[in-house]
C-alpha cells in the first residue's frame, strides 16, 4: 500500500506515516482516517512520524491538502517529525513551520533517527510511558 500507518512503539505515544512510491490524494487520507482511529484508541497527545524517504513525487495541490489537513487536525500533537532527504521537502517544512505556529516540526534524514527523537522526547515528556534505557 503506498499509504501505510502503525504505531510507533508499544507505549503508543507516535505513529508512523509511511509514503511508498507514487500515491494519491484518496489513499493520503485514508491513511490519514487510519491515523485518526489510532489516535482516537488512546486519552494522550499522540505524536507523528512521516516518512516520505521511499517516495520521490507528490500529487498536485500539496499546500492545499496538507494545510487543510492541519487546519482540521482531529486531535492535537506536540511534533511531527519528517523524515525525508528532499531539499525541497525540508524547505517546505521550514516554511510550514512558520506559517502553523501552532505545531512544531523537525526534519531528520532516517526513520531510525525519527524513531530515536521520540524515544528520547518521549522520555523527557512523559516519562512513565517511556521505554526503560535497555529496550
Amino acid at each position: 500500500m503506498p499509504v501505510s500507518v502503525e504505531w510507533g512503539n508499544e507505549e503508543k505515544t507516535f505513529v508512523i506515516f509511511t509514503f511508498e512510491g507514487n500515491w494519491t490524494w484518496e489513499e493520503y487520507y485514508q491513511g490519514r482516517k487510519r491515523g485518526i482511529e489510532l489516535g482516537n484508541e488512546v486519552p494522550h497527545v499522540v505524536n507523528l512520524i512521516v516518512d516520505y524517504s521511499k517516495s520521490s513525487m507528490f500529487p498536485s495541490n500539496m499546500l492545499s491538502h496538507f494545510g487543510s489537513s492541519i487546519d482540521h487536525n482531529p486531535k492535537d500533537f506536540d511534533i511531527c517529525v519528517i523524515v525525508t532527504q528532499s531539499a525541497f521537502v525540508n524547505a517546505l517544512v521550514n516554511a510550514l513551520s512558520k506559517y502553523k505556529k501552532k505545531f512544531r516540526f523537525r526534519v531528520v534524514r532516517t526513520l531510525e533517527a525519527g524513531i530515536q527523537f521520540f524515544k528520547e522526547y518521549d522520555a523527557q515528556t512523559r516519562p512513565s510511558q517511556a521505554m526503560p534505557s535497555g529496550s
